[in-house]
């Protein structure tokens, strides 16, 4: 073992002092120096030799001392470099539908990298509904058509806990502030502590929560049947503003730079101040509602024409801060469309005809169609170049999201929601109440 060096002030004086005069008799030094010059020598270490020979004894130990100490440091920067280079990428502590608050869809990734098979499969009281898991430090968490909560370790799927609202919960978790927030059909805002379900608190809205929340700096968004989109303060669920969206709300808002993006019923599309619940500027896209918007880069989208099947299906790039209009598409089928995910310069919209149509984000021209053998109506995810779609035929599609080509398909048990993508493995329930992790073949 190497013996450290401690620079204390006994090291530090014992360097500064002289050095005691020593008299050797006279005639001994020409007789060392002829008998080593005889002698063959080893190479002195570098760092004696580095050393004037006419600097003086005392000052040669305290740049020695120096050196060292110089050497210590480096080496301890090493050793710390070398640590930090063999450790895990941080998982971030907050989660929610569509990959986070802009609702984008792209995901942490990168996602399986071959062969994919099921790593596990659990049973869960309820269908999941397009809905979304929402995984937070090797834990995925789900909520079901049942009313159950329920947290599964993302490795083995072990159960951590459960818990029942009693009241069915159509909405994608959202985790943040050591909290799992969640809506319920009984029209309750609930928060749950991450740890083991305990109830939190819950705010009680005017109708039915449909609308997965989004979470920005310890504040909550989320919009119900009452009509509303509500600011909650994470910690308490206390309400901070409310503001009258002029109809339904039942998909989910999308906040980005201070502003928070919803639709409501009869086409309205509004853009609102997060900090004061007050109007920035609205837009009336047509009838019927309108998908969970997606916003990135000055570009927000939105489909409209949801839950009206004679109203007309339109994807909407609009710019973020004025709501001026940039293109519209709609697919040849006039079906209807949702926003699947916004990435990469391009938009990737789901139709119920069974395509996902990738948009060119700057133009809206028509870059692919993917068949995705049935109709489409979940979110999908983008991940390192990986476009995830929960197919029509009760499978997952790997496709590549520049060409619109079928990298790998797998099967899952029921018509799969909203995809989440955390390393190598996928996570994603089912309408047919399971809840499935999806992993590498090793």
């Amino acid at each position: 073992m190497t013996r450290q060096f401690s620079l204390t002030d006994d090291a530090i004086r014992a360097a500064l002092t002289p050095a005691p005069q020593v008299h050797a008799p006279f005639g001994l030094a020409e007789s060392i120096r002829a008998t080593v010059e005889a002698t063959p020598q080893r190479r002195r270490p570098w760092i004696f030799g580095a050393i004037p020979p006419q600097v003086g004894s005392s000052l040669r130990a305290l740049v020695l001392v120096a050196l060292l100490g110089i050497l210590l440091l480096i080496g301890l920067l090493l050793a710390v470099g070398s640590q930090r280079s063999i450790l895990p990428a941080m998982v971030s502590d907050v989660a929610m539908f569509h990959g986070g608050p802009g609702r984008t869809g792209v995901v942490a990734g990168p996602g399986p990298a071959g062969q994919t098979t099921i790593a596990w499969e659990k049973s869960l009281g309820g269908p999941i509904i397009a809905n979304m898991p929402a995984v937070v430090s090797d834990v995925v968490y789900v909520a079901d058509g049942g009313g159950g909560v329920e947290a599964y370790g993302a490795t083995t799927g072990d159960l951590r806990w459960e818990v029942s609202l009693e009241s069915a919960v159509n909405t994608s978790p959202a985790v943040g502030g050591g909290l799992v927030v969640v809506g319920d059909a009984a029209g309750d805002v609930v928060a749950l502590d991450i740890r083991d379900g305990s109830h939190r608190w819950r705010f009680h809205t005017g109708g039915e929560v449909r609308s997965s929340a989004a979470i920005v700096d310890g504040v909550v968004y989320v919009g119900s049947v009452d009509g509303n989109l509500y600011a909650l303060d994470l910690a308490t669920g206390a309400k901070r503003w409310a503001f009258d969206a002029g109809g339904a709300v039942t998909r989910s808002p999308a906040v980005d730079g201070g502003i928070v993006y919803v639709g409501a019923a009869r086409g309205t599309f509004i853009a609102v101040d997060a900090a004061t619940g007050t109007r920035r500027w609205e837009k009336v896209l047509g009838p019927g509602q309108i998908a969970s918007p997606a916003v990135a880069d000055g570009l927000v989208v939105a489909a409209s024409g949801l839950d009206d099947v004679t109203a007309p299906h339109i994807v909407f790039a609009l710019d973020a801060a004025h709501g001026d209009e940039r293109w519209r598409f709609s697919a040849l089928s006039g079906q209807l469309l949702v926003i699947g995910a916004l990435g990469g310069g391009s938009v990737f919209a789901p139709s119920s005809d069974g395509n996902v149509y990738s948009v060119d984000a700057a133009n809206g021209e028509l870059r692919w169609a993917f068949d995705g053998h049935g109709v489409l109506g979940s979110d999908d995810a983008l991940a390192a170049g990986v476009l995830y779609v929960s197919g029509g035929d009760r499978a997952v599609y790997a496709v590549d999201a520049r060409t619109g080509a079928q990298l790998w398909r797998l099967a899952v048990t029921g018509q799969p929601g909203a995809i989440a993508v955390v390393g190598d493995r996928m996570y994603l329930g089912t309408d047919l109440g399971k809840v499935v992790a999806i992993g590498e073949v090793h």
